[in-house]
């Protein structure tokens, strides 16, 4: 009839074919299930990472760093550490949204009660692009050789039971600082609320063409938290003697290497962003102020 509304299944929807990867908590895999049946009552394909799978027994072999690149929109239920273990790996043409099923939630776009509410809208392309910058980290020797990508930070530490550490830094090639401490953390804008903030790092806004190199507990109070171009080639390097073995490098505090004296590793901005997607409505200085507790 003219005038009517048109149907779920006629709306017109921008994304075909949706991942979906949960948390593995009840409450997640819950709410998991809700966003499934929703998604497959629209005619939209759903697939899940092998992790997810498991735990709602549904059959996926994909893992989960290949999720994004077979899907149009991966929807993300938990919090930030399992939004940023998708969104390390997806290609910058597929979107990831993040629904908050966490404790802080500070990269996740929508709250567990908007999931089923706002899905229309998020389906038929209503959210805005959010593009942030990752980081390529390049281990040049070694068994774990190869080049890895971060979206928050690489952090370069002690391991809780090791000696204190030497460290060297190095931007474009020459060295700018060497300390004692207990660690080092290269950090994106997206990075700077996380492990750096707690160390006394400052808050880089998202838009920023920039990088944060942040000490971790230095011998000395003349260190400080260095803010470089995001064009910048970042050198670490840990010295020391032979024995000091106790430091891991460890990338969005997900994937770890252990880096012993003597072993630089390079830092810099990857050539491919990750693409969050927010609310229309959502603003990142909103954001801070409310997960951060500013008393706004």
């Amino acid at each position: 009839m003219k005038g009517s509304r048109p149907s779920r299944r006629g709306r017109r929807h921008r994304f075909r074919t949706v991942g979906l990867v949960a948390k593995v908590s009840p409450r997640a895999l819950r709410l998991a299930e809700s966003v499934e049946q929703a998604l497959r009552r629209r005619g939209v394909e759903v697939v899940f990472d092998v992790e997810t799978a498991g735990a709602m027994r549904r059959d996926s072999d994909l893992r989960r760093d290949r999720i994004a690149r077979v899907s149009d929109l991966v929807i993300v239920l938990g919090g930030d550490g399992t939004l940023l273990s998708v969104a390390r790996y997806a290609p910058t043409t597929t979107p990831v949204v993040g629904i908050n099923v966490g404790a802080l939630g500070y990269l996740t776009g929508l709250k567990q009660e908007e999931a089923l509410t706002r899905l229309d809208e998020l389906l038929a392309g209503g959210f805005r692009e959010d593009r942030r910058r990752r980081l390529d980290v390049t281990i040049p020797d070694g068994p774990d050789h190869g080049i890895y990508r971060a979206l928050n930070d690489a952090v370069l530490n002690r391991r809780p039971t090791g000696r204190i550490a030497s460290f060297e830094i190095s931007i474009g090639g020459l060295p700018v600082a060497r300390f004692r401490g207990d660690g080092v953390i290269v950090a994106t804008p997206t990075g700077s609320t996380a492990y750096s903030l707690s160390v006394g790092g400052p808050i880089l806004d998202p838009a920023l063409a920039a990088v944060v190199v942040t000490p971790i507990s230095p011998h000395t109070l003349t260190q400080r938290p260095l803010v470089v171009p995001a064009t910048a080639t970042i050198g670490l390097k840990v010295t020391g003697r032979p024995r000091d073995e106790g430091v891991h490098l460890a990338l969005d505090g997900q994937t770890n290497f252990t880096i012993g004296p003597g072993r630089a590793i390079e830092v810099r901005e990857s050539g491919s962003a990750a693409t969050l997607l927010r609310p229309p409505e959502s603003d990142n200085f909103h954001s801070l102020s409310e997960k951060l507790n500013w008393g706004v």
